[in-house]
């Protein structure tokens, strides 16, 4: 499950655009918001893309956007 406010907020701080991620992921934008808004899960590499784009190195941050209960 994803935090969809906190994700959405720091691509907004980080200044990045949906569409500029989604292209880095390989995915539409309509896929990409799907996957924010929890209508399907992120694989682990694009969690992994997402948090190399985004600059989180730490694991509790990680956990704090993609395993959000």
């Amino acid at each position: 499950m994803v935090n969809t406010q906190y994700l959405e907020k720091l691509i907004s701080d980080a200044g990045i655009k949906k569409t500029f991620l989604a292209e880095r992921l390989g995915i539409s934008i309509q896929t990409l918001r799907l996957k924010i808004i929890g209508k399907y899960d992120f694989t682990m590499k694009e969690v992994n893309i997402i948090c190399e784009v985004l600059g989180i190195k730490s694991l509790a941050e990680k956990e704090k956007i993609f395993n959000y209960k």
